[in-house]
């Protein structure tokens, strides 16, 4: 098999990149080694408030589906004075289940085109 390479997405200014395993390709038998890891994708954007997660489920399946989530962040404080953003795994703002690979990657450079900001009023 050929070199397999990222997936190319239009991110726009704002995002932080937290990992990105998303590759340029689809699922089948020969393919799962590059598909192994549940977790493809988590970018966040601390202006907005949102994160955006894509995973497999389920894992080492060749009939796996893409599942994205727009999730809310909420700003934390911890004992050092440190700030961390930890997202709102169990409301998301957003969920799409599909097989389809490129109609991921349109959502996707819809939603960071297009999210409101989240207004957390805790």
């Amino acid at each position: 098999m050929n070199e397999i390479k990222l997936q190319p997405l239009r991110i726009t200014s704002g995002w932080l990149i937290e990992w990105n395993l998303f590759y340029e390709i689809d699922s089948s038998d020969e393919t799962m080694q590059y598909l192994d890891p549940s977790s493809l994708l988590h970018i966040e954007n601390h202006q907005l408030m949102r994160a955006i997660n894509l995973d497999f489920k389920p894992e080492n399946d060749a009939n796996v589906f893409f599942y994205l989530r727009v999730l809310n962040l909420i700003k934390t404080t911890n004992k050092k004075g440190n700030i961390n953003y930890e997202g709102d795994w169990e409301e998301p703002y957003f969920e799409l289940k599909t097989k389809n690979r490129l109609e991921i990657v349109k959502k996707i450079e819809q939603l960071v085109l297009q999210l409101p900001p989240y207004k957390n009023n805790n």
